[in-house]
């Protein structure tokens, strides 16, 4: 039986194995990597054991069965040890370095962390155009203005009304074209806010009857407001501290309807008189809101901004504006 590649006949003093690393790695990559990964895992797990055996040491001190003939045994044993642990599994690092270096690691490289809601790297290639009415079904909203930070329970949400960013961006940017010229600020800043509120479309909260809201800013309803209303919970800041209420929010028929509300919304608004008509700065729309008390959320502003900033955001609004 040949044993030359099999794990518990390698030794941590034979060098050969390295020349073998070096033929597998012209021969077959994948193994080559493969086996240096390995090599890579036991040099930690040797650096592991050497820390665990020097703080242990002070324990060992004034015995009479050590010596340093001891150590240098007690040494080589570790290395074997380690050398082993990382040919028959390991800790599992060898694996993670093989994907991370073969390429399959980076297929979340796009942090979805950075924005609420579940944000997604869009699926299709080229932006559609609409061939009909927008679905009817939607989601709950992930923030809510006016008081409100965070999202929503997921249990609330329903099928995505747009199938995915791209998508969304395309149907609401004539929208948002209307509502930006009519406020005086940047297409891009309605835009991103629009995607933070709803989780970039895939989040849009329920009527409350299984239809659309169409409530793509997160509208609440108070006594100004006397159209359809839908009630959902909500994530609030109060004070620093987020609690979950019961809030009721604004109900549209339309994605018309919803961008004309949210025009008259802030222009009939005497607190966001410094927001209306702020101009090109787009970085800085969701700061102002914040500060005019749009929403609770401490971060709202820098979530707007890491939108505003994101490579699937750039793309697509590049690609629109071309196209409108």
């Amino acid at each position: 039986m040949n044993t030359t590649n099999s794990p518990s006949s390698d030794m941590y003093l034979d060098f050969a194995q390295f020349q073998q690393m070096r033929k597998l790695s012209r021969d077959d990559q994948s193994q080559g990597l493969k086996m240096a990964a390995q090599q890579m895992e036991s040099l930690f797990l040797s650096m592991v054991l050497k820390s665990m055996r020097e703080a242990n040491a002070v324990f060992a001190e004034g015995n009479m069965l050590q010596s340093q003939e001891g150590d240098y045994y007690q040494s080589m044993y570790d290395q074997q040890l380690a050398v082993n642990i990382g040919n028959n599994g390991g800790l599992g690092l060898a694996e993670l370095m093989v994907r991370q270096l073969s390429g399959q690691g980076h297929e979340s490289a796009f942090r979805p962390e950075r924005y609420t809601g579940p944000l997604q790297r869009p699926r299709t290639e080229a932006i559609p155009k609409p061939s009909g009415p927008v679905p009817a079904n939607a989601s709950a909203v992930d923030i809510k203005p006016e008081s409100t930070a965070a999202a929503a329970p997921a249990a609330e949400d329903s099928q995505p009304l747009w199938q995915d960013a791209k998508e969304f961006l395309q149907y609401i940017f004539p929208h948002a074209q209307a509502a930006a010229r009519s406020l005086g600020v940047n297409v891009r800043a309605i835009m991103a806010q629009a995607v933070l509120e709803t989780g970039w479309g895939q989040h849009v909260m329920d009527s409350g009857s299984g239809q659309c809201s169409f409530n793509l800013f997160g509208i609440k309803a108070d006594g100004r407001w006397d159209g359809d209303v839908t009630r959902k919970k909500t994530l609030e800041y109060r004070n620093g501290i987020a609690a979950q209420e019961q809030a009721a929010f604004r109900s549209y028929r339309s994605l018309d309807e919803a961008f004309e509300d949210y025009v008259s919304f802030l222009r009939n608004n005497d607190r966001y008189s410094g927001v209306v008509g702020s101009g090109e700065d787009a970085q800085g729309w969701g700061h102002r809101l914040q500060r005019a008390g749009y929403a609770t959320d401490p971060h709202y502003g820098n979530k707007i901004a890491n939108i505003l900033e994101s490579d699937v955001f750039q793309s697509t609004l590049h690609t629109l504006t071309k196209q409108f």
